[in-house]
């Protein structure tokens, strides 16, 4: 955080991510204004479709491209179509404009993914990735807080006429600039090296060379055996979080009786569950080489979690309950994406970020659009407490869940058993050495001679 190349990246990945935030908030109002709630679906839809189709190309333009250039050449794009958001009078270009900043974020993040094995150390993949995953969605209430300050200052602030005086305009104006520092920070980062061509590339254009790329990114991810578990197991996981975000209103207010405080509550609660999860992972994670080992764990964590969410009496059970789905998501999602980072190499690594992100939209899509028609269907057909259609889908979820965090855990059965079979006393001498050795130093002793704590050590 402090320095070296991802400080960079970090801050400028902070930076953005704030603008991120404004720019949906933002967005979302003025599509309600435009055509009220209808507006606001298609502007979601709009944020979520392009990743089923664009995903794969944005993979391919980060492992052909430079990726320093690529991330400057998004930033300022997204710079420039959110300012014109400002000026927006019908749904057709709000929804337009959309598409494409969503089309320019899908090549932004394989890239920027793909980066920061190359700046970092494979010990600090952990740590990485939990600041990655904080600036990420730490920076909501930073975004949220922005967009409420510029409103009473939109009707003054129009840079004499330029603007037209809404609050939605000047938050589009100060989220441009977001885009436009994060691209000033991105600017000092080391040039990275493009993919080597092979002879035959050289000195001939292919045009059948993206889809080629196009299709091996398929089948790398599809058929490695310590990738396609994880990646699979990450969209099943986000589509347990759309349940959560679809049901979590309804459910606090209509089956929990919390009234209007029951949803903000479970809002914190994941919040915070997400927040220790990261932090412990951060401490931890790096001392384990198998993190598809603990992601799997982390993964039935959470999907037991969810699933005794359905049945909860109270908002503090469903809270509680909540928080410790949090805390396995928050505890996946950077061992998961560490694990990608070890597992991938570096002229193949945008095109498997690619698919993930695809994926996981379309987890996230599938469960929004299902959760609803679930239940309904689901309502008063179970006896006792599972007769409410909403505690099934959460039961369901938190099952379907825990089936992908144990298929996770099957594919890597064989280094779990080759953990159990681990003596661990070498280990608990070599640590009480250490802190004798320690004690020693404190004191103005002499030191004893430096433990080495191999893999042949246990």
């Amino acid at each position: 955080m402090k320095s070296g190349p991802f400080s960079r990246l970090w801050r400028a990945g902070l930076v953005s991510s704030t603008g991120d935030w404004v720019s949906l908030l933002a967005t979302l109002s003025l599509a309600e204004e435009i055509a009220g709630s209808s507006g606001i679906v298609l502007a979601l839809v709009s944020r979520i479709l392009p990743g089923l189709f664009f995903a794969a190309i944005g993979g391919v333009v980060a492992d052909r491209l430079n990726r320093k250039y690529v991330m400057l050449f998004t930033e300022f794009g997204r710079g420039a179509l959110v300012l014109s958001l400002a000026f927006a009078q019908s749904i057709r270009y709000l929804v337009v404009v959309s598409l494409l900043l969503e089309a320019l974020t899908l090549v932004f993040q394989p890239a920027k993914e793909a980066t920061v094995p190359t700046l970092v150390q494979k010990n600090e993949l952990v740590q990485a990735n939990s600041l990655s995953l904080s600036a990420a969605y730490g920076t909501f209430p930073l975004g949220a807080a922005i967009f409420l300050l510029v409103t009473p200052f939109a009707a003054t602030v129009t840079l004499w006429g330029f603007l037209p005086g809404t609050h939605e305009g000047l938050a589009f104006l100060v989220d441009c600039g977001t885009y436009l520092v994060s691209g000033i920070i991105l600017i000092g980062l080391p040039r990275s090296q493009r993919r080597p061509r092979s002879p035959r590339e050289r000195g001939r254009r292919d045009p059948l060379g993206p889809f080629r790329d196009i299709r091996d990114g398929m089948v790398f991810v599809a058929s490695h055996p310590r990738i396609r578990p994880v990646v699979i197991a990450m969209t099943v996981a986000l589509g347990g979080g759309g349940i959560v975000v679809v049901l979590g209103k309804p459910f606090a207010a209509d089956v929990l009786m919390a009234g209007s405080t029951g949803f903000p509550a479970l809002l914190t609660g994941i919040g915070v569950g997400a927040g220790l999860g990261i932090v412990t992972v951060t401490v931890f994670g790096p001392r384990f080489q198998n993190k598809d080992v603990l992601f799997g764990m982390a993964l039935v964590v959470t999907g037991t979690a969810l699933a005794s969410a359905g049945f909860v009496q109270t908002i503090f059970g469903a809270v509680s309950w909540i928080a410790l789905m949090g805390f396995g998501a928050g505890s996946a999602y950077v061992l998961g994406f560490a694990h990608l980072h070890e597992q991938t190499d570096d002229e193949i690594r945008g095109r498997t970020f690619a698919a993930l992100f695809g994926f996981m939209r379309l987890g996230l899509l599938t469960s929004m659009a299902l959760t609803l028609p679930a239940v309904e269907l689901f309502d008063e057909k179970l006896p006792g407490i599972l007769s409410d259609g909403s505690r099934v889908v959460l039961f369901g979820g938190g099952l379907t869940m825990v089936g992908a965090g144990l298929a996770a855990l099957w594919s890597v059965r064989k280094t779990l058993v080759a953990m159990g079979k681990m003596d661990g006393r070498p280990s608990v001498e070599a640590a009480a050495e250490a802190f004798r050795r320690y004690r020693k130093r404190a004191s103005g002793g002499p030191e004893t001679e430096e433990i080495d704590l191999s893999e042949d050590d246990g």
